[in-house]
């Protein structure tokens, strides 16, 4: 047997001892014992490699899905798709989830949950089969930056087929690379044959049965399907006159985003053979018995009405003209009676901006997702941003992966303008580049010879730069070639020199700090020896290619035509920037800026599933950009955070009065897509604050240190005795306990008085000492936070970091908190401060057994949450607003102050200070309260009209 099918074999029975709940190291000795003696081939299959193979997809866990559903949908008591699915047959489904199994070796746990929530969409939607009816279900997905919602939405093409959709319309983005890369995996993963005309007529026009029509391709899982993956393969008007429709089978449109496209489509769909035996009036053309599903693939680009649907007063005006594309889409929607709408995003902000009530006759009412929202679940082993810039760690530590770049006016200025030519590479995309030869040498080493490996040059939008900088990249690489070729490597002035230093203080450096601190993503990290990969690169160098990626060129990624592996440099932009897959993209080097929310985070190729080499990648950038993308970050977490809470309160989507934290110097999306938002004043309520940045200068921190020192010295003597009064369940006999220092009932305008001294930094997206102090003084005035509890945080002595002792305000600190160096070397800031279960210092035992009711609680049903969302000790960080709500409602006159001390010693973010000097930080938790205050946000209209609501009871 060869060993693919071995592997396949192998992963099978070790997910069945697992699911025995069999450790897993157990479980890989006792498969590759069975493997060794039971299978042919298994003696010559290597062991460690088998292991690794079991470890990244056996042990892997998927987090909970949450959603919203409608009221009807709540109120339904019979789920359609759960009652019909036990008796039909699932061929498009089953033949798909064995393709997934056997040919693209995925991890069960991941099928398992795209089965489980591509089910509750359907059971969200209607019944196709009820024609009769009129129907009509929007739905949003809300899925992460490079996650598979591809994979996803494929999933539920292939499930609305079974159940019996007869038209399905993707409308695949904006640009024609996007389509094409969608109609070849819907070729690959649907259809199961090659849609290609030119490999048809070469064919003496037979289809070549690709993907999933390998393994099983009959009468039955035919498709009517008129678009194909060539650069002339969208819907064209001529097409149009020669489609019928043929023995009543399903049928398959892949489109782009498009005024022109979508327009022909609509006019076919009213007039043409497919659909006009079908029209009804009811009062104008209305498609009847055609069940319709359309999938809209980043629904937040384009598909967003962009024109003004008010006039000043706010009122809806009854007949406005919406943006062409929005306008054709829900045209073409509009025309069905059994319709469904489903969009899928990573980057919702637009979407949820939308109007929930505006629509006109014309074109029916905008695409608000009032029906459902998903989100979808997150495999433990994506690298999203939370993971990136270590916001769901409690230590403070990172990935360390992000390189500092600067603008290099003689290559692209900060400010490009179109017409600009770069003049040379910056010393720093040199480094990048040989950065890049070295993580694919060592690729090669890791046996993954025949994956593709990829590089992202994304400098700026302008193609004519796109080009300019190819020909240099050109030229360095055949520079490369040939000092590499040419020159004595042991010469220190010789380009391997340089590669050898650059491997030696940067990549071995940092393979181990993963291995050492994130090993559940990263893995072993085995790195060879420079010899080898100095070979290796020889071989990485042969099959590179660098390409143009973008509107004018004729590169392509085409990876599909490449099984043995293909190794680029990819130089682009707006192309790069959504949906295009660069796949094995382990380097990027990123300076275009954008202020959008929404633009930014689609940008963010690395973001994605780096099996196996997640230690060798890279993102060469600037220290602002980096910063932006770790703002976004955390607005991002904190929107799926309050989804969470709504799901455990089984609230409806237009309920959902969602909020987005702003930024002063970005945008959440353009203003055009945001009509329906609002600034608002929002409030601290149920949240937690805490300092992750600070300014950089000794100043600064001096100050903030005599600010903590007057408070502590105004408190007084700490109560001693303060956890063994408030948990004596946990410590009245315990010999140790956390040596914190408390203070109870500290009125709050000496907390106000305190935030007067304490300076935050002036750029802080989560923390303002002026707005917190405005904050607590409002509610002061309304009778919330008059008391509140103080702790000093005293981390103990262990043998992990060995700090050195100081004191605070007269008392005694053994250890302050440490807190790794930040992503961007020098500067003041990293993902988060405090460690979860801190802002629980002061809940008695019985608060305590809540909380942990109250995590179990928020579990049960949905199987175990993913490592990924919970911080290095165990605490699950996406459900912490909704505990922190039960458990602090009914306490809106508490509130609980943290201050920590942090380490400034070797290695820590403030190691290039004074010895004199303690960083400090400070953390809130604040209680549920309805009164504002002076957070800026945008809020949508269900907000707003949710607020005025609550102000008129």
């Amino acid at each position: 047997m060869e060993r693919d099918a071995i592997a396949r074999i192998a992963v099978e029975y070790c997910w069945s001892l697992k699911e025995k709940e069999i450790e897993f190291e157990e479980a890989a000795v006792q498969t590759i014992e069975f493997v060794k003696n039971s299978l042919p081939g298994g003696l010559n299959i290597d062991a460690e490699w088998l292991k690794e193979h079991l470890r990244l997809l056996v042990t892997q866990e998927v987090s909970d899905y949450l959603m919203l559903q409608g009221e009807e949908q709540q109120k339904a008591k019979h789920k359609w798709w759960t009652e019909q699915k036990s008796v039909n047959k699932l061929g498009f489904w089953n033949r798909w989830r064995m393709y997934l199994t056997n040919e693209k070796n995925w991890s069960p746990a991941i099928i398992e949950s795209i089965d489980e929530t591509t089910d509750k969409i359907l059971d969200a939607i209607d019944d196709p089969n009820q024609n009769s009816l009129l129907n009509d279900r929007r739905g949003l997905v809300l899925g992460y930056v490079q996650s598979g919602k591809t994979a996803h939405y494929t999933g539920l093409i292939n499930k609305a087929l079974d159940a019996g959709f007869q038209l399905i319309i993707v409308l695949a983005g904006m640009h024609e690379s996007l389509r094409m890369q969608t109609q070849a995996r819907l070729d690959e993963e649907v259809f199961g044959t090659d849609s290609s005309i030119e490999l048809a007529i070469k064919n003496g026009y037979l289809r070549q049965q690709v993907g999933v029509g390998k393994l099983a391709f009959s009468e039955e899982f035919m498709v009517n399907r008129y678009t194909d993956r060539s650069h002339k393969g969208d819907f064209r008007k001529a097409l149009a006159t020669k489609i019928q429709l043929l023995g009543g089978r399903p049928t398959v449109f892949i489109v782009k985003k498009n005024a022109t496209i979508l327009k022909n489509l609509y006019q076919f769909l009213r007039t043409g053979n497919l659909t006009k035996d079908h029209l009804l009036k009811q009062g104008r053309a209305l498609i009847a018995n055609i069940s319709m599903l359309m999938i809209d693939d980043e629904a937040d680009q384009a598909s967003v009405n962009t024109k003004s649907i008010s006039d000043a007063n706010g009122n809806i005006l009854p007949d406005y003209e919406p943006s062409r594309v929005n306008a054709e889409i829900r045209r073409i929607y509009n025309l069905f009676s059994n319709k469904a709408y489903v969009g899928y995003t990573a980057t919702p902000y637009a979407n949820i901006f939308i109007h929930d009530e505006a629509g006109t006759e014309q074109y029916g009412k905008e695409l608000f997702p009032k029906d459902f929202i998903l989100c979808l679940p997150k495999p433990d082993s994506y690298i999203g941003p939370a993971e990136f810039f270590g916001l769901n760690r409690s230590d403070g530590e990172t990935m360390c992966l992000i390189r500092e770049v600067q603008y290099d006016p003689l290559f692209v200025p900060a400010k490009t303008k179109n017409g600009h030519v770069p003049e040379r590479l910056p010393e720093t995309l040199v480094d990048a580049i040989g950065a890049f030869l070295i993580s694919s040498s060592i690729r090669l080493a890791r046996k993954q010879k025949n994956e593709h490996m990829s590089m992202l040059i994304h400098a700026a939008r302008f193609t004519n730069i796109h080009r300019e900088i190819k020909d240099l990249v050109v030229r360095k690489i055949h520079d490369i070639q040939n000092r590499l070729r040419y020159e004595d490597a042991a010469d220190s002035s010789s380009f391997a020199a340089r590669l050898k230093s650059l491997w030696a203080n940067d990549f071995v450096e940092t393979s181990i700090h993963l291995r050492k601190c994130f090993f559940d993503l990263a893995g072993d990290c085995y790195m060879p020896e420079w010899p080898v990969i100095l070979s290796g690169i020889s071989d990485v160098l042969a099959k590179l290619e660098v390409l143009e990626v973008n509107g004018v060129s004729d590169d392509e990624l085409k990876y599909k035509d490449y099984p043995d592996g293909r190794i680029v440099i990819a130089v682009g932009g707006d192309k790069l920037s959504r949906g295009l897959t660069l796949e094995g993209l382990s380097i990027s080097y990123f300076l275009r800026s954008s202020t959008f929310y929404d633009t930014l985070m689609q940008m963010g190729r690395w973001f994605g599933y780096r099996p196996g080499y997640l230690d060798l990648c890279r993102l060469y950038t600037t220290p602002t950009l980096a910063e932006w993308f770790g703002h976004i970050a955390v607005a991002t977490e904190e929107l799926r955070g309050e989804l969470f809470n709504m799901d455990q309160r089984n609230a409806l989507p237009k309920e959902y009065g969602l909020k987005v934290r702003t930024h002063p110097d970005l945008f959440i999306a353009a203003a055009n897509k945001m009509q329906s938002a609002y600034d608002r004043q929002e409030d601290y309520s149920n949240s937690v604050s805490e300092t992750t940045k600070f300014d950089n200068n000794e100043d600064f921190f001096r100050d903030n240190q005599n600010a903590v020192d007057h408070f502590i010295r105004q408190l007084g003597a700490p109560d001693k005795d303060y956890l063994r009064k408030k948990r004596p369940g946990k410590y009245a006999n315990s010999a140790s306990m956390p040596k914190h220092y408390f203070w109870e009932k500290v009125d709050g305008f000496s907390v106000c008085n305190f935030l007067s001294e304490y300076k935050t930094a002036r750029n802080a997206p989560r923390a303002n000492s002026f707005r917190l102090k405005e904050y607590i003084k409002e509610q002061i005035n309304n009778g919330g936070l008059t008391e509140w509890t103080i702790c000093l945080i005293n981390a103990d002595e262990n043998d992990k970091f060995q700090g050195k002792g100081f004191e605070v305000g007269g008392l005694s600190i053994e250890r302050g908190v440490r807190r790794a160096k930040g992503e961007n070397r020098g500067t003041k800031a990293f993902g988060r401060l405090l460690s979860q279960d801190h802002e629980y210092l002061d809940f008695d035992d019985a608060q305590m057994d809540r909380v942990v009711k109250l995590r179990a609680q928020a579990t049960q049903g949905k199987g175990k949450r993913s490592k990924v969302i919970t911080d290095d000790s165990g605490s699950d960080w996406e459900s912490a607003a909704y505990i922190r709500y039960e458990l602090r409602k009914d306490q809106p006159h508490r509130g609980l102050l943290l201050i920590y001390p942090i380490e400034n010693s070797d290695n820590s973010a403030f190691a290039n200070l004074s010895d004199d000097i303690i960083p400090i930080g400070i953390g809130l938790v604040f209680p549920p309260s309805r009164h504002s205050t002076p957070v800026n946000y945008k809020v949508n209209n269900v907000f707003r009209m949710l607020e005025e609501e609550d102000e008129q009871e």
